[in-house]
């Protein structure tokens, strides 16, 4: 281990880093994932994500608790209108009208003129206005705002007409109008990231599309979730008039067209609904209606259950398997005393395709023209892009998709590219516009979706992070506080002595987030962080000047050991290395696929996991603390691949 005075001009690489990091696969070294809590835990093989199903994500609320699926069956009559204590009476009109009479005559004679009111300048007396009418007439009236001849604001009340009321949608004490603006619903989503799982609901639902940030925005989330995984969550809808029975129809695709495995052509109905797969892999349930959307954060964390394949010590091709259970059993309490180091996760820096902190990174240098170069940039070479989770005929579209890049056909590109390739399609369908110029690289990185930009400036925030945790750890190690460490308590940040690090503990311990709102104490900290900045052209005041307001960093400090909690495992030898091994919420309900059972003589080990994490700790790196491999997602589907080949040759 160096001493303090380690050489932070070594620390902090070129520039040309970034660029560099962009065009290739990124390794946990290039994202600043360097260092153990127990570094002499002995390596071990293990298939991370073979299968969607071995990587389960379960939501937990903000009362604790776990997001579960338990019906597929469609929402019942979730609304019923409030019933009038007492229906008001006609003289409650008199404060309002000059002639109540008029009012009574008007319900009476369709040829009765409109009635208008006094001038009503106070919004309560409308409202009241408004609902004495409905009391008093029912649907042979209407009441809409309007204005007196002096600008006032007043309420004009009319007949309905035939057309007005057989349109029960209209009916102000209908489902549609007087339930509560928003639904929730419980979403279930298979190899989807949240952006494009939104996507899709936005495109299910008709949301309006006009302008992306409105359709967007009337979906929200409380945390996003794993691609490659089958995650549970909440979803909240601002409905509009959509009823939840009617979000549940659209969703499902109730009423549309489906073809028969005999080329027949039929309507998809409810009982088809709920008995087989969601569309698209994604399954709703457990609507409701709500008054106000969710909000990010809005969660205590998530529960994983995680089911690892072909266990065994990485450098032997079997391992003694009571052994290697007993010894996983002990590294598992271990890491529920102890815990592991809070990095951010590889998926926080894209899949290789491109390198979301090099974004981030243009970005913060306002230099938008290289951020959307490397936004619109091909992979290296085609193993690269066949290794995303795109399937090969949506590889071919992206390859085709770049080639009409490269020669400037934005227009054509724009039409290639795969609805899933959310960020490219962004820019290039504001580079395609008629008055688009070269020049306005930032309004092309502007149509990005507004979640997309900002993940880009916080990878490069979370690469500085992880860079600082790593060396703190090759310093000082990781079991214990040391003088100079930031501490959080009580919600304040303090710059531990050493007789106060003798009496805190890991847990204590933050690392600042890099931004103009954080407190770095003075040594090989501040002088790390600043080399790490002046190597990608940057200060510390860069940080929080951006001439795009939404990219300066405030900062915010994070724990740098996380504890998991409900922390379980138990072992499952199997024969079929891709048989699966762990079901989902929605194959448990239908029932369409048998587990395997335990068979002592078979030749495969699979552990499975199941821990809760607060919200933006990752599973990944609690599985990169317990494996010591790459947990990078093509490395691992090398490993699957390397699998499935000698299970074919045997």
């Amino acid at each position: 281990m160096q001493g303090d005075g380690a050489d932070t001009q070594n620390a902090a690489r070129p520039a040309k880093r970034a660029r560099k990091e962009a065009t290739q696969r990124l390794s946990e070294r290039d994202v600043g994932l360097l260092e153990y809590i127990h570094p002499d835990w002995r390596p071990l093989h293990a298939i991370l994500k073979q299968r969607y199903t071995d990587f389960l994500v379960h939501e937990i609320d903000l009362a604790g608790q776990v997001t579960h699926i338990t019906s597929l069956e469609p929402p019942s009559k979730l609304y019923a209108a409030p019933t009038e204590e007492k229906a008001g009476q006609w003289d409650d009109l008199t404060p309002y009208f000059d002639a109540v009479e008029a009012l009574q005559a008007l319900a009476a004679d369709e040829k009765a003129a409109p009635v208008h009111s006094r001038a009503l300048p106070d919004k309560a007396d409308r409202a009241r206005v408004h609902q004495l009418v409905r009391e008093l007439a029912g649907t042979a009236l209407m009441s809409e705002a309007t204005t007196l001849d002096d600008g006032t604001p007043a309420i004009r009340v009319a007949r309905r007409t035939a057309d007005h009321r057989s349109r029960p949608r209209d009916d102000p004490r209908s489902e549609a109008v007087a339930a509560p603006p928003y639904i929730h619903f419980t979403l279930q989503k298979t190899n989807r990231d949240s952006q494009e799982a939104l996507q899709w609901l936005a495109r299910f639902l008709k949301l309006d599309s006009r302008g992306r940030a409105s359709a967007a925005n009337q979906l929200s989330v409380a945390g996003t979730k794993d691609k490659r995984a089958v995650t549970v969550q909440r979803v909240a809808l601002q409905r509009g008039r959509r009823t939840a029975l009617e979000v549940w129809n659209m969703v499902n695709h109730i009423g549309q067209p489906v073809s028969s495995a005999r080329g027949e052509t039929r309507r998809r109905t409810r009982e088809l609904a709920v008995t087989t797969r969601a569309e698209r892999g994604l399954r709703i349930a457990h609507l409701a209606y709500a008054s106000a959307p969710l909000q990010l954060g809005d969660l205590q964390g998530n529960q994983f259950t995680i089911t690892l394949r072909d266990v065994r010590w990485a450098d032997e091709s079997a391992s003694d398997v009571p052994v290697l259970s007993a010894t996983l059993k002990e590294q598992v309490a271990q890491m529920e005393q102890h815990g592991f180091l809070n990095y951010f996760g590889m998926q926080r820096f894209g899949t290789g395709q491109v390198s979301t902190h090099a974004v981030g990174l243009a970005v913060l240098r306002g230099d938008y023209a290289e951020a959307i170069r490397l936004v619109l940039q091909p992979p290296p070479d085609e193993a690269a892009a066949e290794a995303d989770d795109h399937a090969p005929p949506a590889v071919a579209a992206v390859r085709a998709a770049q080639i009409a890049v490269s020669q400037r056909d934005y227009r054509e590109a724009y039409r290639l590219y795969p609805k899933t390739c959310v960020a490219e399609r962004a820019v290039l369908e504001k580079m395609s516009a008629p008055h688009w110029s070269p020049n306005d690289a930032l309004g092309a990185f502007q149509n990005i979706p507004r979640s997309l930009r900002l993940m880009y400036v916080h990878a490069y925030q979370s690469y500085l992070w992880n860079r600082l945790v790593s060396e703190r750890v090759r310093r000082h190690g990781a079991r214990a506080p040391v003088a100079g460490d930031l501490i959080e308590k009580d919600g304040t940040h303090h710059v531990l002595t050493a007789e106060e690090a003798a009496q805190a503990s890991m847990e204590q311990v933050v690392m600042p987030m890099p931004g103009a709102e954080v407190h770095l104490p003075e040594g090989w900290l501040a002088d790390l962080y600043t080399a790490m900045l002046q190597a990608d052209g940057l200060t510390p005041m860069s940080l929080a000047s951006s001439r795009q307001p939404e990219y300066r960093l405030k900062g915010a400090y994070r724990r740098m050991v996380q504890k998991p909690t409900g922390m379980t495992c138990s072992f499952l030898r199997y024969e079929d290395p891709d048989a699966p091994l762990c079901a989902t919420d929605e194959d448990a309900l239908l029932a369409t696929e048998a587990l395997p059972t335990h068979t002592d003589a078979a030749p495969y080990l699979a552990l499975q996991l199941v821990f809760q994490l607060p919200p933006s700790s990752y599973a990944t790196v609690l599985l990169r603390e317990l494996l010591r491999t790459d947990t990078s997602a093509h490395a691992h589907k090398a490993l699957t691949k390397q699998a499935q080949d000698a299970h074919s040759a045997a």
